[in-house]
């Protein structure tokens, strides 16, 4: 039996509103969807940035969204933060109309925030995770080198990911503030992962969910950040500054 091919029903980029469209078109639609958290109950939405703290966020955040429903959800939704199909309690934009989309993602109704990081140790992280054990986020960076991921060294890796736009770049070590929107969407707040432990009074605020501190569920982590001087010459510091240029001016590294 043939199974019937379903329409794209993806909206046309003229039926998104101005904001809404501007976003889509700097990341594209499917990493709107996937990086875009929004709680309609306590307004605010959360942009996640990958390897940088998106984890430990999904987690408390979707936690507290699934306790709506019952300790089942909360289960699922900490042990699989990032399983955005059967355990993901927050609303996507492609569920909302488009006239509300926009309102999530411009009125002052709704908190908008994010979490960034670094962007050396953010790099490496990913470099260490999905290059080093060679997933599926290494293939294009394998086949442009011509060499198996296992032999891929950070040099040739900050490479190829400097000739790339930033809508080309995995999400895992795309600019952070071409990823999130940084000037289109109007953000309330970039918090530092690195400040994130003395940061969930400024996240309870945000998200309007009061003793933050008390609930929120930490996950594992890749330690790049203490590899950062095992694995940096000055030279790839430079470089990473060089490809990362905004996000260290804009968020203040």
């Amino acid at each position: 039996m043939n199974t019937p091919e379903l329409p794209d029903r993806r909206p046309a980029r003229s039926d998104l509103g101005p904001v809404t469209r501007e976003y889509v078109k700097s990341v594209g639609w499917r990493s709107v969807n996937m990086h875009t958290h929004i709680s309609l109950v306590n307004k605010y939405v959360y942009v996640e940035v990958p390897k940088a703290g998106c984890g430990t966020m999904k987690a408390t955040l979707g936690g507290l969204e699934a306790a709506r429903k019952g300790p089942g959800l909360v289960q699922r939704v900490q042990e699989a933060p990032h399983n955005r199909i059967n355990a993901t309690p927050f609303v996507k934009p492609f569920q909302l109309p488009s006239d509300m989309l926009e309102e999530v993602l411009t009125s002052s109704a709704y908190r908008r925030f994010t979490v960034v990081r670094d962007p050396a140790p953010r790099v490496l992280s990913g470099y260490l995770e999905k290059i080093g054990q060679g997933l599926k986020q290494s293939e294009p960076i394998v086949a442009a080198l011509g060499v198996p991921a296992s032999a891929i060294t950070l040099e040739q890796f900050l490479d190829v990911i400097a000739a790339q736009d930033s809508r080309e770049q995995d999400p895992h070590w795309r600019r952070q503030a071409d990823h999130v929107g940084w000037g289109i969407l109007d953000y309330n707040d970039a918090i530092h992962l690195e400040q994130l432990d003395t940061s969930w009074d400024r996240v309870s605020d945000l998200t309007d969910i009061p003793d933050l501190r008390e609930t929120f569920y930490c996950r594992n982590s890749t330690g790049a950040s203490a590899k950062v001087d095992e694995y940096f010459t000055p030279e790839l510091h430079d470089r990473v500054r060089s490809i990362y240029a905004r996000d260290y001016e804009v968020f203040g590294y």
